[in-house]
């Protein structure tokens, strides 16, 4: 009677308790991250959308809670924590750039000169670039160690911190514009050779030609919320504070005045979708035997962010143009790969501050903290703690690294510590400072922004000191800037549709990191180091 009980309970258990359906394995995986983009912009814009946007808003799974982690919120720890599912203080990105132990310099996050650049244009000067210093795997890595058929795998953004760290350490093609001459452009770590099918579009598209272009609003000016600003912009030339807008630049070759205004276009985004669709008819991405992988990065909306703030019409008509370009995007995935045999994911690496001058000017508290000059404090206070040292501080977003031998004398000398920390936490609009060490021993604080501070440290790569501005105070010299754990930097739209996914809105707090896990479930994939989780309440069942 006792195991007929049993057998009963198994019985009604399996019968009550939905179980997770077997989907057909997604032919294609497709990552989309939205430089910049904050999740409230999905509530607070998405009336202006008719589209894309639109679509993987109604149709795909939305989850309406999501925060990074962690502290430092910039592009290449963004990046490379929604492919690897994992923090900054696992995959090693801490920052766009940091100091080399040792160094006096600032070097970027996908530098390497051992590896040279492989242009698809004329030849670059500028260093060499590679995922050397992504320390785990992506997902992308993962699925081409372990899938049994070998995946096709393609990035694709204007910038290199993007592309690789979405890429990952091997690529079959990973592409982006040098920042200082405008080539499109990708590095001997990936190829030696550029890929056919990205070099036959630049050729048929010559961005040569976008010099003068002018940029207006898609929509009347009444269909965007917020007026114009009186407070101009920062960095932005004269004839281009106001719409329309002129991209800017010499007609007879590319700059770095032409990459700056180009890029800060909806007309970058474009073309980066124009390369997604070359990548998929180049490479028939979705139509092998196995799962194929795209990533694109569209970098317009940070651009545009920080030369005009969250609020500006701008950033809203970048949301409009891209709106429109992913709707031709996933028409074109439906019809080349198949409706429902796709996986697609939509996130972002950070979000953005207000403009620090419009909080003021409504009565709050906000302003801009002088890296150079808190620097120059911090010396300063270093040679009354503790005598002459050799080097200069240089302070970087949240981490400050000190003189060679600094942190060292400090940490036998309690008083000077305190000196010199006070002279930190005295700077106007600075709420917190704190050691490497008080950070690393802050992983289980209950405190979330000392969690955060040390999800974002890693040896030999983050500072000796770790600023936390207050709300609305940034250390940037741009209009408007991101960086910290404050939620308008942590807050990005997570956003999964297509095959094994159930749509709707999610109110569950989950992670851009939850993204790599999710899709390595769906694919069959095992990541080694994620901390994110597979959003299982999103699965088909």
């Amino acid at each position: 009677m006792r195991t007929c009980l049993r057998l009963a309970a198994v019985l009604v258990l399996a019968l009550t308790v939905p179980a997770l359906a077997q989907p057909v394995r997604p032919r294609l995986v497709v990552v989309i991250a939205v430089d910049q983009m904050r999740g409230d912009y999905v509530v607070r814009y998405q009336h202006q959308w008719s589209g894309g946007l639109k679509r993987l808003v109604t149709e795909g799974a939305w989850f309406r809670q999501a925060d990074y982690p962690y502290f430092s919120t910039v592009t290449c720890a963004g990046h490379a924590s929604i492919a690897t599912g994992a923090p900054p203080a696992v995959h090693g990105m801490v920052q766009n750039q940091w100091v080399d132990p040792g160094g006096t310099r600032l070097t970027r996050c996908t530098d390497d000169a051992g590896k040279p650049l492989v242009p698809y244009g004329r030849p670059i000067e500028g260093l060499g670039q590679s995922a050397d210093r992504l320390a785990t795997t992506t997902y992308a890595d993962e699925l081409r160690l372990q899938a049994p058929a070998a995946p096709r795998v393609v990035s694709i953004s204007l910038k290199a911190r993007s592309a690789i760290t979405l890429g990952g350490h091997h690529p079959d093609a990973v592409i982006w514009q040098d920042e200082d001459t405008g080539e499109w452009t990708t590095s001997s770590a990936f190829a030696t050779t550029p890929a056919p099918f990205f070099a036959d579009y630049i050729a048929a598209h010559d961005i040569r030609r976008e010099v003068g272009r002018t940029w207006q609003r898609a929509l009347p000016a009444d269909h965007y919320l917020y007026g114009v600003s009186s407070i101009p912009p920062r960095g932005v030339s004269e004839r281009n504070r106001t719409f329309p807008h002129t991209v800017e630049g010499r007609a007879d070759g590319l700059d770095k005045v032409f990459t700056d205004s180009w890029e800060a276009s909806p007309f970058s985004d474009a073309y980066l979708a124009g390369l997604a669709a070359a990548a998929l008819d180049g490479l028939k991405l979705g139509r092998g035997p196995g799962t194929d992988y795209l990533a694109v990065s569209f970098s317009a909306l940070d651009k545009v962010g920080h030369d005009f703030g969250p609020e500006s019409h701008e950033v809203q008509d970048v949301l409009v143009r891209l709106d429109r370009e992913l709707a031709t995007l996933l028409d074109k995935l439906d019809t080349d790969v198949g409706r429902g045999r796709y996986v697609l994911a939509l996130s972002a690496d950070h979000g953005v501050s207000p403009v620090p001058e419009h909080i003021k000017a409504r009565g709050y508290d906000g302003g801009r903290i002088s890296q150079p000059a808190l620097a120059g404090a911090i010396d300063a206070a270093l040679a009354a703690a503790i005598g002459p040292m050799t080097g200069r501080t240089i302070v970087n977003n949240a981490d400050i690294y000190l003189p060679a031998g600094a942190y060292q004398t400090l940490s036998a000398n309690p008083e000077a510590m305190a000196r010199v920390l006070h002279v930190v936490r005295d700077t106007p609009g600075v709420m917190r400072a704190y050691t490497r060490d008080e950070i690393a021993a802050g992983a289980g604080s209950p405190d979330r922004m000392r969690r955060a501070a040390a999800l974002s440290q890693f040896p030999g790569r983050s500072g000796d000191l770790f600023m936390m501005p207050k709300a609305y105070w940034t250390t940037s010299v741009d209009t408007t800037s991101h960086g910290t754990a404050h939620r308008y930097d942590t807050h990005v739209p997570v956003i999964l549709f297509g095959a094994g996914i159930t749509p709707g809105q999610y109110m569950q707090p989950v992670s851009p990191l939850d993204i790599a896990p999710t899709v390595a479930f769906l694919t069959g994939v095992l990541l080694p180091d994620a901390t994110g989780r597979v959003l299982t309440e999103a699965l088909a069942r």
